[in-house]
């Protein structure tokens, strides 16, 4: 994790690549996948949300970040409808992996007292492996499923709109390329 040092004179210091930093190379590690930390040099204190929530502000400020009304549907909702999903599938898949344990422990008793053979305990256990894939597979669609029914119900485009969007995007530069070509063999 890189840690990150706010100076007292609002300076961000990278203690990784000894160097000082300004918010918008935190979004860019943050948007690389490293995970940051950022402290208050003065006391100690974490202040990483309070940092990201200012990057997520001058980004809103520049046009390019997330629409007004899904910002505030979260503000609104606060964390909690994000941390119950969360908590809800963190559930799901300890109770799932539980039940998953006890079926292993269950074949593998089977399998020593002489019930079944070594063959059919592996072929048991591969079952219960591939099960175990399409109940995850099951599960990340309907996770999907929720985000896109919420992104829906605050009139957010979901993925095949941006499909379209993309699509009328990329025909919209053949015609600008073409129309830029018939005006270059006009001049010449």
């Amino acid at each position: 994790m890189r840690l990150i040092k706010k100076y007292p004179n609002r300076k961000l210091y990278d203690t990784e690549d000894n160097r000082y930093v300004s918010l918008g190379s935190i979004a860019s590690l943050v948007i690389a996948g490293e995970e940051v930390r950022v402290v208050d040099n003065t006391n100690g204190e974490d202040i990483t949300t309070l940092v990201l929530s200012q990057i997520l502000r001058e980004q809103g400020r520049k046009g390019s970040l997330l629409p007004q009304a899904l910002l505030s549907a979260l503000i609104r909702r606060g964390a909690g409808g994000l941390n119950n999903l969360k908590d809800s599938f963190q559930a799901s898949l300890s109770a799932l992996q539980a039940l998953e344990d006890e079926v292993r422990e269950s074949i593998d008793t089977m399998a020593q007292r002489g019930e079944i053979s070594m063959a059919e305990a592996q072929e048991l256990r591969e079952e219960l492996l591939r099960a175990a894939r399409r109940r995850q597979t099951a599960m990340e669609e309907k996770i999907l499923q929720e985000i896109e029914a919420s992104l829906t119900r605050l009139g957010m485009p979901n993925w095949s709109d941006l499909q379209g969007l993309n699509s009328r995007l990329g025909e919209l530069e053949t015609k600008v390329d073409s129309l830029l070509s018939d005006f270059d063999e006009d001049k010449s």
